[in-house]
């Protein structure tokens, strides 16, 4: 399956990550790249404990990044 991830840069040059679809996945790291990795760990962790507990595992419909001013 794949999911999104979205990361963003906040205080100190730490990166933040998570998965809309699936809020209970974070994940943080000192570089963005490492944001990723370990959000992916904790995606298939999330992932995991969903299939343990016999829920359903969400499906993105799409993503879009959009402009907006202001």
């Amino acid at each position: 399956m794949d999911y999104t991830i979205v990361v963003r840069k906040v205080e100190f040059g730490r990166y933040i990550a998570n998965c809309p679809v699936i809020p209970e996945c974070h994940a943080q790291g000192d570089t963005y790249e490492e944001a990723i990795q370990n959000a992916k760990e904790s995606l298939s962790l999330c992932i995991e404990y969903m299939r343990e507990q016999g829920q359903e595992l969400p499906q993105e419909m799409g993503s879009e990044k959009v402009a907006v001013s202001g």
